[in-house]
């Protein structure tokens, strides 16, 4: 059974120095994360992470860049994949994960969420995540 999958985004680590004093930098207090979307000419979605101390994340994905990509049915997907970041759900509509694949972490998603509702300030009111959202 062949899994159907969509390209949704980049991540790269960074130095914490580099996003953490930005304003549009989200802190996840869940993994000592923080994270900082950036616009480019080609429209691809990349977000920035840096991790503080205490980050409870796998030290791949705090180390190497990952794509992310939807999927219809992560579970499907799932199934005898290594897990780096066991399936929850950081906020409502979207559940996410992620894998080692050839030595590559890669994030998987499943959500009813459309692109602007993923990437729109107010997504994160209710998030486990980012509960304080965007630092404006």
């Amino acid at each position: 059974m062949s899994i159907q999958m969509s390209f949704h985004h980049i991540g790269h680590p960074v130095a914490l120095d580099q996003i953490k004093d930005n304003p549009e930098t989200k802190y996840s207090p869940l993994f000592d994360m923080y994270s900082l979307d950036q616009q480019n000419s080609l429209g691809i979605p990349i977000e920035l992470h840096a991790f503080g101390p205490n980050s409870s994340l796998d030290p791949l994905i705090q180390q190497t860049p990952h794509v992310a990509f939807k999927t219809s049915d992560i579970d499907a997907a799932l199934k005898d994949a290594k897990i780096l970041m066991p399936k929850y759900i950081p906020f409502k509509g979207y559940i996410c994960a992620m894998i080692l694949l050839n030595e590559q972490p890669i994030e998987l998603i499943e959500t009813t969420l459309s692109e602007r509702e993923i990437w729109g300030d107010g997504i994160f009111k209710d998030s486990v995540l980012y509960p304080d959202g965007p630092r404006h």
